[in-house]
């Protein structure tokens, strides 16, 4: 189920996909003005992942990004986001599901990272497994992507 790219081509994909995760993560900010606001939109630390979950021969992609901000005082704080989209006819990604949080809110909003493609239910499609990582904890979620939405189909299995 994965959809292998070349170096290239994983690059081009990344350049609108980072777009999109810091858009989100500008909003998630303006959001939540308690915490450091993000100074700069780069994001430099991400993994970029395409599955062919239908055998389409059409990627969905999955990027998990990490922004690092500057703390007043010192201190470790970080916004992370994780986008999935589907390619359109031209190729450009359009957005079916994010999820952003920060270090000081995962006990609110756990941050996903893409663990692999699976075939859990034997129809012949891939659904999308995620680590929820909280402070308190990891469990997992299953997701069924469609062509514009995402759905959580299972969540549990805490992690040892």
């Amino acid at each position: 189920m994965l959809y292998n790219m070349t170096p290239a081509e994983q690059q081009e994909k990344a350049a609108p996909m980072l777009t999109l995760a810091s858009e989100d993560i500008r909003k998630y900010a303006e959001q939540h003005k308690q915490e450091p606001q993000p100074t700069s939109a780069l994001i430099a630390d991400y993994t970029l992942r395409a599955f062919d979950l239908d055998f389409s021969n059409s990627p969905t992609l999955v990027l998990d990004a990490k922004l690092p901000v500057a703390k007043p005082g010192g201190g470790i704080f970080a916004y992370f986001a994780t986008v999935v989209a589907r390619l359109d006819i031209d190729g450009q990604p359009i957005k079916i599901f994010s999820s952003v949080t920060d270090s000081s809110h995962l006990d609110v909003y756990p941050r996903l990272e893409i663990i692999d493609a699976v075939e859990a239910e034997a129809n012949g499609r891939g659904l999308l497994l995620f680590r929820q990582g909280s402070d308190v904890g990891v469990d997992y979620a299953l997701y069924r992507v469609y062509p514009y939405q995402m759905t959580k189909v299972f969540e549990g299995g805490a992690g040892m």
